[in-house]
């Protein structure tokens, strides 16, 4: 399932593209209860443009594998792993505080 990709402004992800399971996620952990996926693609891509890119995930943000950079908005951290093109990073999942 591909929503999209997102532009973000960070030099070092540039480009996020959320996996399935992030979109799952992202669904379950926010209160987007419409049918279908146009309400949450809209919602996750507005969080990953507007997300701060670090390598530090936040201190609520519990995973058991590391990530080499986050995107964070607000009360949602998103692990992000290289896709092999250069610039463009897969949000593997989302977490919620």
């Amino acid at each position: 399932m591909h929503i999209g990709t997102a532009r973000n402004d960070s030099p070092e992800a540039p480009e996020i593209v959320p996996s399935a399971h992030c979109v799952k996620r992202f669904r379950e952990r926010m209160p987007v209860r419409a049918p279908g996926l146009e309400e949450v693609a809209v919602a996750l891509m507005a969080a990953l443009e507007n997300a701060d890119v670090t390598r530090w995930p936040p201190g609520w943000a519990v995973t058991d594998r590391p990530a080499p950079l986050w995107a964070i908005a607000g009360d949602l951290a998103f692990p992000l792993a290289p896709t092999g093109l250069p610039g463009r990073w897969l949000a593997v999942t989302c977490l919620r505080r």
